[in-house]
């Protein structure tokens, strides 16, 4: 596969050799776009209830007439978004081609508008208060993520400029959620930006209905110590649920590798199998999505289409992002680097779980989600940057312990917002040759 990116360094450099990196401005930063993005509708998978019954395909939230046509988890075709670095040094009114307004700012029907705040308790019938500007502003932030998602983008935007529209918001307003993680649209954007075809659920309840896979007694011994210690995912997501998901998974994934003739997945794959380490990315997609089948679809997708070198036996894609750990550390920071190092530190010590599950390891949950919000709309390959940021965040500390693998053994917990920041710094400063590798080590391609 062809990876074409375009680089744009600064004649200053941001980082110098032994220095932490400054937080940028987020109106300036544009991230790279997903590699090898397909044509993305707005049709999602199937919103209904977590009882497994027989209900319909999916729910859609709202359908762009592009002339997709969708087969099971096949990915669709259309718009080539190949990886580029161009648009960080972009500002972002000039995402939108065509004329088309960013969504913050662009007139929209009436559903959009700002609504009156009408206390429910008010004594006196007729009087109402005016809306706070926190109630305006929270709104606002509604609007540019869950109304594209709900209504479509305006008329005449392409698929490509609605994508950076839609990566913008994330990356400047981020997605309203509880302080538990929760929201009623974020699931819907993880199926739109990862580019999952609808799924009918009777494709999930065949495959769960077929028992228990060649991979169960794995999938058993990895349920019950998944996020053990996380109350809120053991409040919401039973083991019975997460069994049948990656079970169904497991079946999944066996079918491709057993099927006469080979699919294309087994061919590029011809090892891939199930491996622990799933369970715990099964774990944030069932406990955002609001259905099973919702979930499978998503982490089929992301196994296949997103990380499938993290399938292989040997682990490769996860190695070699345990590789780019290393250099891409040397570059930025070398003192930490070789400091670490000097500990007897490589990546490969304290990073691994950080890679293989995509940061899913290191609590909060909600904190993960809004990190998966941003991997998922400039690319997974991003995570191993990521693993760095959270490296140079910790930098003084881990500068001034006399033995920081005690530091690096459990991460401290993940605060997703300076982490985002610090990554768009380190991705703007790295060379041409190691960015590529960063995005190429997902997928095995060059």
């Amino acid at each position: 596969m062809h990876i074409m990116t375009a680089v744009s360094l600064s004649p200053h450099k941001l980082v110098s050799r032994n220095a932490r990196l400054p937080s940028p401005d987020p109106a300036s930063i544009r991230l790279p776009e997903s590699p090898d993005k397909a044509n993305v509708s707005l049709s999602t998978v199937g919103d209904k209830p977590r009882s497994l019954r027989r209900l319909q395909s999916h729910n859609q939230l709202s359908t762009v007439n592009m002339g997709t046509q969708y087969s099971n988890l096949k990915p669709r075709s259309g718009v080539p978004t190949k990886p580029s670095r161009e648009h960080l040094n972009q500002p972002p009114s000039t995402a939108a081609s065509n004329g088309t307004a960013n969504p913050s700012s662009r007139a929209r029907a009436n559903s959009d508008a700002p609504l009156p705040y009408n206390p429910r308790n008010s004594r006196k019938a007729g009087i109402t208060s005016p809306p706070s500007s926190n109630h305006i502003a929270t709104h606002a932030r509604k609007s540019s993520l869950e109304m594209t998602l709900r209504d479509g983008p305006p008329p005449g935007t392409t698929s490509v400029t609605a994508l950076s529209l839609l990566r913008h918001s994330i990356l400047t307003s981020g997605v309203t959620a509880t302080k538990e993680g929760m929201s009623d649209y974020r699931i819907y954007l993880w199926l739109t930006l990862l580019n999952v075809a609808p799924l009918p659920t009777d494709t999930y309840l065949e495959l769960i209905h077929r028992s228990r896979s060649p991979a169960y007694e794995k999938i058993s011994n990895d349920v019950f110590r998944t996020l053990a210690t996380d109350t809120l995912f053991k409040r919401r997501v039973t083991d019975a649920s997460l069994t049948r998901v990656l079970n169904a998974t497991a079946w999944r994934i066996h079918d491709e590798q057993s099927s006469d003739p080979p699919t294309e997945f087994a061919q590029q794959h011809p090892q891939a199998t199930y491996l622990q380490g799933i369970n715990v990315l099964a774990a944030p997609l069932l406990y955002a999505s609001r259905s099973e089948s919702q979930a499978y679809a998503l982490l089929t997708c992301l196994l296949s289409e997103h990380i499938p070198t993290y399938l292989s036996p040997t682990m490769s894609g996860v190695h070699r992002g345990l590789d780019l750990i290393d250099q891409i550390l040397a570059y930025i920071n070398p003192t930490l680097s070789a400091f670490l190092l000097s500990k007897s530190l490589p990546a490969k010590i304290y990073a691994f779980p950080s890679v293989l599950t995509l940061c899913a390891c290191t609590p909060t949950l909600p904190e993960v989600l809004k990190l998966w919000d941003f991997l998922f709309a400039f690319g997974v390959h991003l995570n191993v940057i990521c693993v760095v940021a959270q490296l140079i965040l910790l930098k003084d500390k881990l500068l001034n312990e006399p033995s920081p693998a005690k530091t690096l053994r459990s991460f401290p917990s993940l605060n997703a917002d300076e982490v985002i920041k610090m990554t768009v710094l380190i991705v703007r400063e790295l060379p041409e040759d190691l960015y590529r590798d960063v995005v190429a080590h997902v997928r095995g391609v060059s």
